[in-house]
């Protein structure tokens, strides 16, 4: 049996939408071309001035934090019988590491899949609850996984964009048999199958090696896995407080898209972290 949770949160948008206007008469075909390769153009170089600004991996991520363990904590059959152990991948990430800490603090067991132990254990990662380092490298493929993975009953993955990765990480919990598996991937990878192919953010982040192209590609291979699997597609998080930010909103696939008109245009880590989800 497989479910599929979607979780909404707003997408920074590096790109103001007012420059993605259209003209309210319709353009001949070859002007149509002039200005889709103008806004390719523009993009390209909003990209450039962004990833100078930002850090690359926050970026391709688009930090979900700890928005996994809201898929935990809504998924009926987990909340009846809560894994003991989980495995969480990137567990050294900004979006790991609350994952991380957020298991620790209810009393779950972590096997924290870092690619430098060393560097994890002084960063000071598993200093807080029962976790354990692990190498967990997503690129070593399944073998290795499936042994860093070991007897933890479910596995979420906040890695990078790595779609050869997170495939590597379904295998390998299709070898230990996890109970469930957590995905979090971004809004927008769906874009280009449901109209969003010329939204600015799919454009922007796309342009990055088609990260959003490879991020889908994925999320369908563990649909067809087999797997109990719940998939979240956010955009960007806040830092600030929920009071400052708003509440959680859970939408259903494909229905948000990181426009302006899209209700909220933030979600707080900390409101996600705490697994309070209303709407």
């Amino acid at each position: 049996m497989s479910n599929g949770c979607f979780i909404r949160s707003a997408l920074p948008h590096a790109v103001r939408p007012d420059d993605f206007r259209l003209s309210l008469t319709r353009p001949s075909r070859d002007n149509q071309q002039v200005l889709h390769r103008r806004r390719l153009k523009k993009l390209a170089v909003d990209a450039r001035r962004v990833e100078a600004q930002l850090d690359r991996r926050d970026l391709l991520l688009l930090s979900t934090t700890a928005a996994s363990l809201s898929a935990l904590s809504i998924d009926a059959r987990l909340a009846a019988a809560a894994p003991s152990t989980v495995f969480v991948a990137g567990a050294a990430g900004k979006t790991g590491r609350q994952v991380v800490e957020y298991l620790s603090s209810q009393g779950i067991a972590v096997r924290a899949g870092v690619r430098d132990v060393d560097k994890a254990r002084s960063a000071g990662l598993d200093q807080r609850g029962k976790v354990t380092l692990v190498n967990g490298d997503v690129t070593a493929g399944p073998d290795a996984l499936a042994q860093a993975i070991g007897s933890a009953d479910a596995v979420i993955c906040a890695t990078g964009y790595s779609g050869r990765g997170t495939i590597n990480l379904v295998d390998a919990a299709k070898q230990r048999g996890v109970s469930k598996f957590v995905l979090m991937s971004s809004l927008l990878t769906n874009g280009k199958a449901i109209g969003q192919g010329l939204n600015p953010t799919f454009l922007l982040l796309n342009i990055f090696g088609g990260v959003l192209d490879k991020k889908h590609e994925a999320e369908n291979y563990l649909r067809a896995s087999g797997l109990n699997w719940t998939i979240i597609r956010p955009g960007g998080l806040s830092m600030d407080p929920p009071s400052q930010v708003g509440n959680l909103i859970i939408r259903g696939e494909d229905t948000l898209f990181g426009l302006p008109s899209d209700p909220g245009r933030a979600i707080s880590r900390q409101l996600v972290a705490e697994s309070r989800p209303v709407g």
